[in-house]
């Protein structure tokens, strides 16, 4: 059981000699019999359930080895007991924690490392390495200098995502044990090989009140004159401006950015609609790429805002904007009028007693958004609530054209972009879901 009575005094942990990186000797997470498998599997969090004991006082943040019922070790992630997600690992078993991390350093410049140190190396190594897959993906490039940088577990680096707009890179911490090592984030950013002109943290919302840490938003590096009018970056060709302090998440949600461009491609001609259109990046996309005309509909004056901003810079028109609540805005549009029709909703379950709920708001919107699609037109609709698998979402889908008296077939499935990688055995961290479908 985790200790009651709240968290126990921060101690320091044994110091680990740089020349050897010998095992250090931290408090113990004992998981339940029967509860390790997802972790020797990969799987990057420990939930409260599965832990049976731990073996000595810690601090919540604190770097802990995460043992089997065996003691067998399964690695060393942070802790906090204040979360349902009590470990969210950092390395696996067999997986040293320096790593190889301090190579370019000699043994006898650094004598003696402590455990905040040699996470510290291992959090700036992961984000070089971060970069180079970046690099190897091909951005930034000539189209685009809007990316994901660090995406947290994917990347190794739980509780945390780096996103660059442009010169300036947008961080936002969400786990209290990664929020203790903000420095080595700061210093990894400003040693890669094209580091950014500014840094800035973003608010981490509901994270931090869980994990029980302040983040606000705030410039890090930088003169500020480069983030107070927001941040202008370009994503495949597309000339953005994005709001680091005030906007939604790092500013934008880069995840879509490939079937942004991938539903472009099928709207040369279109009458698109954009609903929860956000700062306007399918209609953007839709218009760069041939289409007729498009609608953006939003609740927020803002976003819409955003949206006639984003058109006349890229002199992509005719783009209309409606603020409504998408689903009053869908009960009263007119029937069969357009050739393409996007529902990009909020994420709609965040816990499990959610779910009921959510599931009868997808079929409730899709029903309503092919009610809206002419014969032979195409939506595209989306579900980033991670807690609704991919099985799940289709058949709520395929209720949906039941009770639209619709004929619809799958034509392409999607997620996030490659920037946004996965741990194979995390299938929580593969929380978009994108679907192109036919509609007859």
């Amino acid at each position: 059981m985790l200790p009651a009575g709240g968290p126990p005094a921060i101690r320091r942990l044994p110091r680990l000699r740089c020349a050897s990186f010998a095992a250090v000797p931290q408090p113990k997470v004992i998981l339940k019999r029967g509860r390790a498998n997802p972790v020797w599997h990969g799987h990057p969090w420990v939930f409260s359930g599965a832990v049976e004991r731990t073996t000595a006082p810690f601090a919540p943040g604190d770097l802990v080895e995460v043992c089997d019922a065996q003691e067998r070790s399964l690695g060393h992630g942070f802790i906090n007991p204040r979360s349902q997600i009590v470990v969210r690992m950092l390395t696996r078993a067999g997986e040293p924690l320096s790593g190889g991390g301090l190579a370019d350093v000699a043994a006898h410049d650094l004598p003696e490392m402590d455990d905040h140190q040699v996470v510290s190396a291992l959090i700036e190594r992961r984000i070089r390495q971060a970069a180079a897959l970046r690099q190897r993906l091909g951005l930034p490039s000539a189209a685009t200098s809007a990316y994901r940088l660090v995406n947290s577990e994917g990347d190794g680096l739980p509780g945390l995502v780096i996103d660059r707009f442009g010169a300036v890179a947008a961080v936002q911490f969400t786990a209290l044990g990664m929020k203790r090592h903000e420095d080595a984030v700061w210093k990894a950013l400003l040693a890669l090989p094209a580091p950014p002109a500014a840094i800035v943290e973003t608010a981490a919302g509901s994270f931090a009140q869980v994990e029980g840490f302040s983040a606000v938003a705030r410039q890090v590096h930088g003169d500020p004159a480069l983030t107070q009018d927001g941040v202008v970056c370009s994503e495949n060709g597309i000339e953005l401006t994005v709001d680091l302090k005030g906007g939604q998440k790092t500013g934008m949600f880069l995840d879509q950015r490939d079937n942004r461009l991938l539903l472009g491609h099928y709207c040369a001609g279109a009458r698109m609609l954009d609903v929860y259109s956000y700062a306007g990046g399918f209609a953007l996309s839709a218009l760069q790429q041939g289409a007729r005309e498009a609608t953006c509909v939003d609740i927020s004056p803002r976003a819409l805002a955003l949206c006639q901003a984003h058109a006349e810079r890229n002199r992509l028109a005719p783009l209309h904007v409606v603020e409504s609540d998408a689903f009053r805005y869908l009960e009263a549009a007119p029937p069969l009028h357009f050739d393409v029709v996007v529902v990009d909703p909020p994420k709609f379950a965040r816990a499990h007693k959610d779910l009921a709920a959510a599931q009868k708001g997808y079929q409730r919107l899709n029903a309503l958004a092919l009610n809206t699609v002419r014969p032979g037109g195409l939506l595209a609709t989306c579900s980033c609530s991670q807690l609704v698998d991919e099985e799940t979402f289709e058949r709520t889908i395929a209720a949906a054209a039941a009770d639209a008296g619709r004929r619809v077939t799958v034509l392409h499935r999607g997620s996030q972009g490659p920037d946004h990688p996965v741990p194979p055995a995390f299938p929580e961290g593969r929380y978009l879901k994108f679907l192109l479908l036919g509609v007859a």
